[in-house]
């Protein structure tokens, strides 16, 4: 059986239109919930502008169950000047195991208010208006 040549001209426009999907996908899984990377971290918090960061685990049932109110209320108040990350601290790579001893981590979730790279403990309720107060 013969095969047809193969047009290089003829794929063009389905290459293009699965780049345009492949950087929609790769943009919004980054942006959903802003997460952030341990590496990533001190960059964001470092800046004299407030930052509540939740340091989670996959694992943990508590974690599982403030994850979507705390991502419902990072869409609505994330901006250059208000900043809401959450870092997935629990599997226990060299680089997540740093920041849970420089943090002083021993529990999930976790909630820090960072200003100027200096964190402080957050006590509040994991609502909506709680995360939106501390922002303010």
């Amino acid at each position: 059986m013969k095969y047809p040549k193969l047009n290089i001209s003829n794929w063009t426009p389905l290459l293009v239109a699965l780049g345009a999907i492949l950087l929609m996908v790769l943009f919004f899984r980054e942006s959903e919930g802003f997460e952030t990377k341990p590496s990533e971290l001190d960059a964001i918090i470092n800046k004299p502008e407030k930052s509540l960061v939740l340091f989670y685990a996959d694992w943990c049932g508590h974690c599982k169950n403030m994850k979507p109110e705390w991502d419902a209320t990072a869409e609505k108040v994330n901006t250059e000047k208000k900043r809401m990350l959450k870092v997935n601290v629990g599997d226990k790579t060299e680089e997540q195991e740093a920041l849970l001893t420089k943090y002083k981590i021993d529990g999930f979730p976790t909630v820090l208010v960072f200003q100027n790279g200096t964190p402080t403990p957050y006590s509040g309720e994991y609502k909506e208006a709680m995360f939106q107060k501390i922002l303010a």
